[in-house]
Formats: structure tokens, sequence, C-alpha cells
């Protein structure tokens, strides 16, 4: 009987499997990104291999499984990861028949290929050993652009690789490139070098990211100049894009840079319409947001506002965007921003609440825990400062923190954890509804968990300090308030009052209680070191933002100025008949009937032992 692999192989199979091949490759070359069409030429070559045995036609073979390969390689860089190891097995057949000599092209075809599956596959040597061997094949006798770009692709893989020498090592190999390719003879490929080699130096490690980032920018704008005067508008609008991202770290490592990183991000987004590019101009909104997001700090008067206005547009093209990936971090970092402002207004607090369970849709549990750990604590956190109905915020805030808790690794986020603890702790001691015991208990121990993760956040120290001490203050006895003014004082000093005047004021006046109440009780504190405390807290808190806090702030600063005058000092007198009038201001006689009696009564005290002393 005959070796079937020695037979003919059948003429009209042959040629419906040629015309598969062809309809394939059509399919293939007007897909562009279409994943149905890329499947259907798929399953075209796929039908057609059976006629082209590696015995009997070896070259339509490995031409075949050539071309499988590149439509496999195509859609698992598409979203389909899945066919990405059968695009692997299709190249290594091919390079079995297209040796070096007598197929040079298909040869190289294959290899690069072969690199850009393995790249995508996380195989970063075998990568770059693929295109090692294109450049190997093209350094003689071969078109220079087409060497120079053999080796851009070894520089690309080297830049992704983890340890730094690889990565210095793309950025010499670009620079040689670039001079191998002029700018005036070859401007298009120029200016794409340069991209690459902007894009090297920005993952460049070192130890200070001021000179790399630099260097990328001053590779990226060149870039889009010399595109732009090349007629190339892509590379272009790559190159201001490019630009305009790198700028938000920039202008963090040196600030002076903020007014180029704003004209830097008005070109790029002038240059990529909403409309006709949606997913591109929201990563821009989005890192726009984020690079005004970073002059809050500095006090920047628009900043706050218009990190939400760009938050928001990048937000608002959710419905056109082809990856949710460029709205979704919007969804965490608008209602953050609102969390982490002095005393936001109730329509930002409701979007912020709005926005953060959208948040929770967008990064689920199961796939992104530690994005959903963090939405969960923005959520707790906002719902915190809602005035109205606050058992059922405090409740729901509850909830929602400990839900980001049974998703969070302590180990692995011990940033975002400790800000549970600390915004849990908070909630916990805001519940004013079933055993008020067991909720301090419980709020203690977060607050102490919080500490003991060793967070440098501020605002997860501040609260956690915060917390205890108030717990401290409601248990009373002379250790407890040495505790209390402990933490307080810790609170103060990362709560500072430049930045985060509300809770800078509120602080304040809590020490002032725990200092008053420890001077009563025989010391160390003195009556005077609280009147300072509540001195600070009136002229801090916001009388329109705080009204009832800066009320009582005052009441508590013109008992303890009574107490401090004794017999004979009218200016403290004077000064407590002030403060009084301003908590009367707030606590009136038909809105709170009870306070204002009390306050109204202490202030007659006051004045009568003013005249008295005239």
């Amino acid at each position: 009987m005959p070796d079937p692999a020695l037979q003919t192989a059948d003429p009209a199979q042959l040629l419906t499997a040629r015309q598969k091949v062809v309809e394939a490759q059509q399919l293939r070359d007007e897909a562009g990104t279409d994943l149905v069409k890329l499947r259907a030429a798929t399953d075209l070559l796929i039908e057609a291999a059976d006629a082209f045995a590696l015995a009997t036609v070896p070259v339509e073979h490995a031409a075949l499984h050539l071309d499988l390969a590149d439509t496999l390689n195509i859609r698992a860089r598409l979203g389909d990861p899945d066919v990405l190891d059968e695009a692997v097995d299709s190249y290594q057949k091919a390079v079995v028949v297209f040796n070096r000599d007598e197929f040079p092209e298909a040869y190289t075809r294959a290899f690069s290929g072969l690199g850009l599956a393995s790249w995508t596959g996380g195989q970063l040597e075998m990568a770059r050993w693929c295109f090692e061997q294109v450049v190997s094949a093209l350094s003689t006798n071969s078109d220079p652009i087409e060497y120079a770009k053999a080796r851009g692709n070894v520089a690309a893989v080297l830049a992704a690789m983890p340890d730094a020498s690889a990565r210095n090592q793309a950025i010499s190999t670009y620079t040689d490139i670039l001079e191998s390719v002029p700018a005036d003879t070859h401007p298009s490929e120029h200016a794409e070098f340069l991209l690459s080699l902007g894009q090297a130096h920005r993952v460049q490690m070192v130890e200070s990211r001021l000179e790399p980032v630099r260097n990328a920018i001053a590779a990226f704008e060149p870039a889009a100049q010399l595109a732009a005067s090349a007629g190339r508008h892509d590379l272009a609008v790559r190159g201001l894009v490019e630009t305009a991202i790198t700028y938000v770290e920039l202008s963090i490592l040196d600030p002076a840079t903020f007014d180029a990183a704003v004209i830097a991000f008005d070109r790029a987004l002038e240059a990529v319409p909403a409309t006709a590019q949606p997913d591109q101009h929201a990563e821009l909104q989005l890192e726009y947001g984020r690079l005004w997001a970073n002059q809050v700090a500095q006090h920047h008067p628009s900043a706050y506002a218009s990190a939400l206005q760009h938050y928001e547009a990048a937000i608002a093209l959710g419905p056109s965007v082809l990856s949710p990936a460029q709205v979704a971090p919007a969804l965490i970092d608008a209602p953050l921003l609102v969390v982490e402002r002095d005393a936001p207004t109730q329509d930002e607090l409701d979007r912020a609440i709005e926005l953060s369970r959208l948040a929770l849709s967008a990064w689920p549990r199961a796939q992104f825990p530690a994005e959903y750990a963090r939405v969960q604590q923005t959520l707790g956190g906002v719902l915190l400062k809602m005035e109205k109905d606050r058992a059922t915020n405090a409740a729901a805030a509850i909830e929602a923190l400990e839900a980001g808790l049974d998703a969070v690794s302590r180990e692995d986020q011990l940033i975002t954890y400790a800000g549970l603890q600390a915004t849990l702790a908070e909630a916990l001691l805001a519940r004013r509804e079933g055993d008020l015991a067991d909720h301090r208990r419980r709020a203690g121990a977060a607050a102490e968990r919080a500490l003991e993760s060793e967070s440098e956040d501020a605002r997860t120290i501040g609260t956690a300090h915060h917390v205890l001490a108030q717990i401290s203050l409601a248990q009373g006895g002379a250790p407890q308030l040495a505790d209390a003014i402990n933490h307080l004082q810790q609170a103060v000093n990362v709560r500072p009052r430049t930045t985060r005047p509300t809770e800078h004021g509120e602080t304040q006046m809590l020490l002032g209680i725990a200092l008053a109440s420890q001077a009563a009780n025989g010391g160390p504190a003195t009556l005077t070191e609280a009147v300072e405390a509540y001195r600070v807290a009136v002229d801090t808190i916001d009388p329109d933002k705080q009204p009832m806090t800066f009320a009582s702030a005052h009441n508590n600063l013109a008992a303890a100025l009574v107490q401090l005058a004794g017999p004979s000092d009218t200016s403290l007198l004077q000064e407590a008949i002030q403060s009084y009038d301003k908590a009367v201001g707030v606590f009136t006689e038909t809105t709170f009937p009870q306070q204002h009696a009390i306050i109204q009564r202490s202030r007659e005290g006051a004045k009568a032992k003013l005249e008295a002393m005239s």
C-alpha cells in the first residue's frame, strides 16, 4: 500500500483551497479591527489547510500557516488572547520550511510575527531572540529603513524588560538608529523613532525621575513637529498626546512646568476630537483631570473645579468609547477628589455617590479587587460627609467599608487597607443607633489597626487619631484625657490649617475641650492652652460651611475666657461677650431655643461680671 504522504495532491482540492486562501487574505486586509471578519478569514485558512500537506506542497503549506499565524496574531492583539498559542504554533510550522537563504522575505516575516506573538504573550526573551534573527538576516544587502525598523523592534522589547540595563540599552539603540535615519531624508521614520525613544526614556529606571521625564518630552515634542511637517498627521497626534500625558508627571517633579503642561493638553485635545477619536480624547481628558488634581495641594484657585470638569468630560464619553478602560479610572478619581475636598457642597457629594456606584460596576470585585476596595472606601467617606439622613448614611458607609475590607489584602494594598480601617472607625463612631458601647469598641479597634499598618497617608493618620481622641474623651478620667490630648496633637500635625481648614478647626476645638477638661482636673494642661486651641478653631472654621461647629467653638471659647479672666481681666471678658454674640447668632431663639437660652444666660453673666469691674 503506497504511503499517503508521498501521494500527489488532488488538483481540484488544491484549487479550491487556493481560492479560500485568496479570499481569506482579502478579508484580513480589509478587516482592520473587525474581529468578525478576522475570525472568518481564520476559518477559511483552517478549511484550506488540509489540502496543503507538508510532504506534497511544502512551500504552500508554510505560506498558508504564515497567513494563518499573522491573522491569529492580529486577533490576539485586538483582544482574542486565546488564539495566541495557535499563532505561535503556525509560525513555527512556517519557520521549518522558510529558511534564511532560500526564502529571506518569508523568513524575516515569520520571525517578526513570532517575535510579536511572543511579546504579546509576555515572553520577552523569546521575542528579543526572534527580532535579533530578523536583524541578522537584514544586516546585509537590505533596505536600511527595514533594517532600522528591525533594530527598533529589538529596542522596544528591551524597553519593556524589567531590568534597568536592558532599558538603558534600548535608549542607546534608538539613539544609534536615529543617527542612521536622518530627519532631512526620512522625516516620517525619524519622527517615529523619536517617539519610541521618548517612550524608552519615560520607562527608564533611575534614582531620579526628573531627567528621564524631561528627556521623554524632549523627544516627543520634536517628533510631533517633524511628523506634522512631513504630512504624517497620525504621528504628529501621537507626539502631541505623548507630550501632554508625560507632562502630568513632569509637573509634579518640576511645578514650574505646569503652564507648559496646560498648553500641551490644549493642543493635544484640539488635535484629537471627541467625535472622531472618543477613546483617545477620553484618555486625554482623564490625564488632564489628573494634572489639575495634582494642583489642588498647591492651592491653585481653579484646580479643583478644572480637575472635576475634565474627569466629567472623560466620563461623558463612556457610551462612545470602545475601551471602557479609558473612562473607568475617572469614576474612581472624581469622587475621590470630592471626598478629599474640605467641606464639599451637597450637590458635589450627591454626584460623588452616583459616580462611586457606577464605579462599582466598572471595577467588579472578582476582576479588580484593589480598585473595588478603593471605590468602597471613597463611597464610605462620601456618605459620612452627608448632612441629611445621618443614620441611614452612616449605616450605608459601614456596609461599603466592610465590603472594601473584605476584598482588600493588607499585605498587597496596605495604604487602601489602612484608609478603609480609619474611615470605618469614623463611621462606627458616627453611628447613633444600636449598642453605642460596641460601636465605640469596634471604632477604636479599627483606628488602632489603621495606625498599626504604619501608612504614611496623612488623611488616614489624622482620622484614626481623631477617632481615638473622641473615644478617650467620652471615657473620661485623667489617663484617658492625656491619651485624648496626645491623639489630637498628632491629628493637628497631619491636618494642616492651610490645606484642611475644616478638619484642622474641628480638631483644634476638640483639643480645646480636652485641654480645658485636663486643666479643670489639676493639669498638666492650662486653661490658657485651651483658649489658644479654641481661638485657632474659631479663626479656622468657616461659618458659612459649618455654622453649628463655628457657633459651638465660640461658645466653648467664651466659657473658657470667662473662667480665665478672673476678677480683673476686662479684655478677656469683652472677647468672651463677642464670642457669645457669634454663638447666639447661629443658635437663635427660633431654631435652637434651648441652646439659645443657655448661651444667653452665660452671656448675661459675663456682661454682669464686666460691669462689676468697671
